[in-house]
């Protein structure tokens, strides 16, 4: 049974399969926006990239200064960890998550093993984005607007998808953690938000408050 659904609106919280079914759709809601938003901000940034590629010179629409500039990103290593642009792996995975979340919305199930893989790869997904996020500007010194787009969307999906498995009962392990989890994921999502804004000011101080 599900646990009671905090960050669904008053009227799903009877729980019937009617609201059951309204809780899905919520849920289903978050993987299809996000991952289109993910989906097409991966999508620009390797058009962009392969257009950088056949002309190094281009000028792109994404640099805007010295401090948010998509070629400044795009041409370091970081940018290709795998021997191709990042950006692909983005739409293979967000192409992925639109998938289920469209299978969520006409009503379909799935087994626990592929929520559990679902969370792993949003987990390694945002593992991935800190990553690249700590090279981004601390490394590299410059910032890439797509690549933000996507680390803006990559943190609700993971944080979803978990409370989502908990309340599925897919996780049998550290109960209060997920409980908590659960109950403040609003909180959660503003503080990760802030706690990266305010490392972005922080570091840039000198081009923001010069």
């Amino acid at each position: 049974m599900l646990h009671r659904p905090d960050f669904f609106p008053e009227s799903f919280l009877k729980k019937n399969n009617t609201n059951n079914m309204a809780i899905q759709k919520s849920f289903s809601y978050i993987l299809i926006v996000g991952s289109i938003i993910g989906l097409l901000a991966s999508f620009i940034l390797t058009v962009d990239t392969f257009e950088l590629i056949k002309n190094p010179g281009v000028e792109l629409p994404c640099n805007i200064n010295p401090f948010v500039s998509c070629t400044s990103v795009a041409t370091t290593w970081q940018a290709e960890v795998f021997g191709f642009p990042n950006s692909l792996l983005g739409i293979v995975a967000f192409a992925m998550l639109l998938a289920i979340g469209v299978m969520l919305l006409s009503g379909g199930r799935s087994r626990k093993p592929l929520w559990l893989l679902v969370n792993l790869g949003t987990l390694a997904a945002m593992v991935f984005v800190m990553w690249f996020f700590f090279e981004s500007v601390y490394r590299i010194g410059s910032l890439c607007i797509y690549c933000m787009i996507v680390w803006a969307v990559t943190w609700p999906l993971l944080l979803y998808t978990t409370v989502w498995n908990f309340r599925e009962n897919h996780f049998t392990f550290w109960p209060s953690f997920f409980r908590f989890v659960s109950k403040n994921h609003i909180q959660i999502l503003i503080i990760w938000y802030v706690f990266i804004i305010f490392s972005i000011l922080f570091q840039f101080k000198d081009f923001f408050f010069s």
